[in-house]
């Protein structure tokens, strides 16, 4: 890659959205690091990006977890206020170099779908003067 050039990423998110709800998360949140989103739809059926999370010291799970008792932000409570019906998904797969690409991945994530909990400064690694995503 040369300088200034653009880092595309290519992912691929889980197969589907699930219910973020307690009986969900055991089955389907990966217990390893990453991207994760959640998600509602809209009367199209079109996805409306809730939240973009990023999980590097921890768990995909973890995280989820933490949301859904409300010790992280935004909690359930916040997220069912905006939205009947809220789902996650997370990047199954990814061509990173290393864990720290995944702060890349969210950045662009939060670019693209412009979700309403995530405010301030999106994560980045600082190592790409540009970033975007793909999803296979």
């Amino acid at each position: 890659m040369t300088a200034g050039q653009k880092r595309v990423f290519k992912i691929l998110l889980s197969d589907k959205c699930y219910r973020f709800k307690p009986d969900a998360l055991p089955s389907h949140a990966p217990a390893k690091p990453g991207v994760y989103e959640f998600v509602t739809f809209n009367a199209q059926r079109q996805p409306i990006i809730l939240y973009v999370g990023l999980a590097l010291d921890s768990t995909i799970y973890d995280c989820l977890t933490r949301h859904l008792e409300g010790k992280a932000e935004p909690g359930a409570q916040q997220l069912f206020a905006a939205a009947k019906d809220v789902y996650f998904d997370y990047v199954a797969q990814a061509d990173i170099d290393s864990i720290d690409d995944l702060k890349d991945i969210a950045g662009a994530l939060i670019e693209k779908g412009k979700p309403r909990f995530n405010s301030g400064e999106r994560p980045s690694s600082g190592k790409y003067p540009a970033v975007a995503v793909e999803e296979l």
